[in-house]
């Protein structure tokens, strides 16, 4: 299985795979490829399966329960838990619901979004023991604010990108997703940091990638524009159903 020590190995010699999963049969058909590395049960499942406009409705009890059975079906691959909106805007907060989180899961990591804002949060729950992946560049529990639009194209937002990730790092998480982050500004940053970058729509040259699995396989319709679909199992499926509606209905 892969741990925090294996993710931070692999800056600067292999490209590290993330996908996410959030139900039990998906994360056991991911994990038996053993080619991911991270799976992340992220709140991104409150748009993708319950049809929300964002992340930010999502309660803590229904990402559990996810985790759950996503954790009951991997063996190879890190499970990180994605910390919904509201679960930590204090470190009081934040520690309570890692604790119920780590008893009621057992996934191995946590991610939280934010950068200097979030410093003494990561350090605190890095000091229980719990690895805790960031976040920085566009945060979806702050689109309120941002909106979904590329970050870091000014001199002022690249530099604070840049300190959010060093900070990060400096309170101990091992490792940041860089979200919709400027491709030019994700490389420095790549190259500036120890730990490995794993990018949303931030190009190619971070040291990683994270994918929501229904997009890759072209279940999401219409596709995001920043993923490759490789297959389209929205078109198969359907068609399996209309060819099973067929032969076993009113003849």
């Amino acid at each position: 299985m892969r741990t925090t020590e294996n993710i931070v190995s692999y800056k600067g010699k292999k490209k590290i795979i993330c996908l996410t999963a959030y139900n039990y049969l998906f994360a056991k058909l991911i994990d038996q490829t053993e080619l991911v590395d991270v799976i992340l049960v992220g709140d991104s499942m409150n748009e993708v399966l319950f049809g929300e406009r964002n992340t930010t409705t999502i309660s803590l009890d229904v990402m559990i329960w996810c985790a759950r059975s996503v954790r009951k079906a991997v063996k190879n691959s890190m499970v990180v838990f994605d910390m919904p909106f509201g679960t930590f805007h204090t470190k009081d907060a934040a520690l309570q619901n890692v604790v119920r989180i780590i008893k009621e899961t057992d996934v191995d990591a946590v991610k939280i979004e934010g950068g200097k804002d979030k410093t003494e949060i990561i350090d605190a729950i890095v000091k229980i023991g719990i690895p805790v992946m960031g976040h920085i560049g566009l945060l979806p529990q702050r689109v309120r604010i941002t909106g979904y639009r590329k970050q870091g194209k000014t001199e002022e937002s690249a530099k604070s990108i840049i300190d959010d990730a060093k900070a990060v790092e400096e309170a101990g998480a091992f490792s940041v997703v860089l979200e919709a982050v400027d491709e030019k500004l994700a490389e420095k940053i790549t190259q500036s940091i120890k730990i490995p970058t794993i990018g949303i729509a931030s190009g190619e040259k971070c040291d990683g990638k994270i994918a929501v699995l229904e997009d890759i396989l072209g279940i999401t319709q219409p596709p995001p524009k920043h993923i490759k679909p490789y297959d389209n199992l929205a078109e198969r499926i359907i068609e399996a159903v209309k060819k099973y509606a067929t032969e076993n209905g009113n003849k």
